[in-house]
């Protein structure tokens, strides 16, 4: 960090999709759900999965691969439930790891990452490894349209 530059310090949830590693604004993840039942919608676009009842409202349901270009395993069972400014959606995860602080002010472009896009900001490392660090509003957004 530079002198006089200010540290943009966050807590971000960790979660892991595939081999892949990423986080977002831990404010902005409501909650992670296993085994929730989610009920196909007929028409539905390709990167929505359907929908499922969650604590009285029906919450949409999307496949993290077209979002942040990584496939759960398989038998991926939890639900992360992502609350950003257009409304709520759930991305199917393998799994919910950590809370880590991060500085968002020294993020990295994300290596091969689509020019501009949205909703991966950048990476930072965490120990070997890099975590790509995810717009929750742009995530939430991303899904919901879709749903036109």
């Amino acid at each position: 960090m530079s002198a006089g530059g200010a540290a943009t310090m966050a807590e971000l949830l960790l979660f892991r999709v595939g081999s892949e590693h990423f986080a977002l604004a831990l404010a902005q993840a409501e909650e992670a759900v296993e085994s929730l039942a989610v009920h196909p919608l007929p028409g539905s676009p390709a990167g929505m999965l359907g929908v499922a009842q969650l604590r009285g409202a029906m919450l949409p349901v999307y496949a993290a691969e077209p979002l942040l270009g990584a496939a759960p395993a398989p038998d991926a069972n939890v639900t992360l439930v992502v609350r950003g400014q257009a409304g709520r959606a759930g991305i199917v995860i393998d799994d919910v790891e950590d809370v880590m602080m991060a500085d968002l002010s020294t993020l990295r472009a994300v290596p091969g990452a689509r020019g501009g896009d949205p909703v991966l900001r950048g990476v930072t490392p965490r120990g070997p490894e890099l975590v790509a660090v995810c717009d929750a509003d742009a995530l939430v957004h991303a899904c919901l349209r879709w749903k036109t």
